[in-house]
């Protein structure tokens, strides 16, 4: 990340180091927990979830036809979790020739919902039946499940079942089909790959930007269009994607894919960072550090970006925040907090900063102002709040 601007002045010099590391009594302040989630159902697959929230419970039931009948009543039971209920009028609606019916017992089976547990070859069956009928949450389960080898089928069945959905229309299961491609890495595949991404985009699936841009700009058997991939990074940065306005803001910056354009490239990084994401956190508060086209330097707000990056795991984020504790640049000078910060960046994940070596001297100069019993204490406190992140 800080190969995008140069950074000046940022690492320290031991002698800046040699004063007496003040007191500080507050601790960094602490990150919120998430609340405590209870262990859920598995989510409905989406046309039933569609199906299973309409408010229709009160219209009458008696009196459609005997399919219609057991599939609202079906439907009726999975609302009110009664799923001895529901299996019961799926099967029956499924045998009446109910594409519905047939992949809500299927779900049930599959995840041993009701008394009779979890029965794969049971629920193959009623997907496959779905499935012949063009239903495309059940040809996507059964892709699923043949990837994983359960109730009998088999792996090489798994593009298949994608194929048919997708060729049926479903914009999901053209994402689905595209993304299957792209991880069998057939270059001769590419095209139907990029092709099915683009359809599922462009149909406003919004969870597909991202996908569709990464296979336009980044993905070795794509085309390598970076100005296309650009809009998509933008696109999907605009539906919520926190990481996708981080990469469209590096293209804007670095002038990838079109011309630079610095301060719209700032908007979206900020963007980035509000919607969450760790590392676009980490690249705003670094822009913030600096100073930007459109944005004055501002240590205090770099550096409440910068923890808060930390806090969520973001290596280069915990290597500034380090640098902010350990030289008093918009934060209260802390030499504890900051080697422990140091050490944080350099723990094992995607983002670490072990080999870097800015971070390896800052923590040099560090432990050059603080006592051997401090360094093994503030060693061992960030390698079990590492562990546990």
């Amino acid at each position: 990340m800080r190969s995008l601007l140069a950074i000046a002045g940022l690492i320290l010099t031991a002698p800046a180091l040699a004063q007496e590391a003040p007191t500080v009594p507050e601790a960094d302040a602490p990150s919120v927990a998430a609340p405590s989630v209870a262990a859920d159902l598995p989510l409905l697959p989406p046309s039933l979830a569609d199906a299973v929230g309409r408010d229709d419970r009160g219209d009458a039931v008696e009196g459609r036809p005997i399919t219609d009948e057991a599939m609202a009543r079906a439907l009726g039971a999975a609302a009110l979790r009664d799923w001895d209920l529901a299996l019961i009028h799926a099967e029956r609606a499924a045998a009446g020739g109910q594409p519905l019916g047939a992949t809500l017992a299927g779900h049930i089976l599959l995840h041993g919902l009701s008394e009779r547990g979890v029965d794969d070859e049971a629920a193959v069956r009623w997907l496959r039946r779905a499935g012949e009928a063009g239903e495309p949450d059940a040809l996507i389960i059964l892709s699923r499940l043949a990837t994983t080898g359960r109730g009998g089928l088999e792996p090489f069945q798994a593009r298949a079942f994608l194929a048919q959905a997708a060729e049926g229309g479903d914009e999901r299961a053209a994402h689905e089909y595209g993304l299957y491609l792209m991880n069998e890495g057939d270059p001769g595949a590419a095209p139907q790959a990029v092709n099915w991404l683009r359809l599922a985009a462009e149909s406003g699936r919004t969870e597909a930007f991202a996908d569709y841009a990464e296979a336009l700009g980044d993905w070795v058997h794509g085309p390598g269009d970076l100005a296309a991939a650009r809009i998509w990074y933008e696109r999907a940065g605009e539906s919520g994607d926190g990481l996708s306005a981080a990469i469209a803001a590096t293209m804007y910056l670095n002038g990838e894919g079109g011309e630079a354009d610095p301060e719209h490239g700032v908007q979206l990084m900020r963007m980035g960072a509000e919607l969450g994401a760790p590392s676009a956190m980490a690249s705003y508060a670094l822009l913030l550090f600096q100073g930007a086209p459109g944005l004055p330097a501002d240590p205090a707000r770099a550096v409440d970006w910068a923890r808060r990056g930390a806090e969520a795991g973001d290596g280069e984020a915990q290597f500034l925040y380090a640098y902010a504790l350990a030289t008093g640049d918009g934060a209260v000078q802390d030499f504890q907090r900051a080697y422990y910060w140091a050490r944080r960046a350099a723990a094992p994940r995607a983002s670490s900063l072990a080999d870097d070596p800015d971070r390896a001297r800052l923590e040099a100069a560090l432990e050059r102002a603080l006592d051997e019993p401090v360094i093994q204490r503030l060693r061992a406190e960030a390698a079990a709040d590492a562990s546990g992140l």
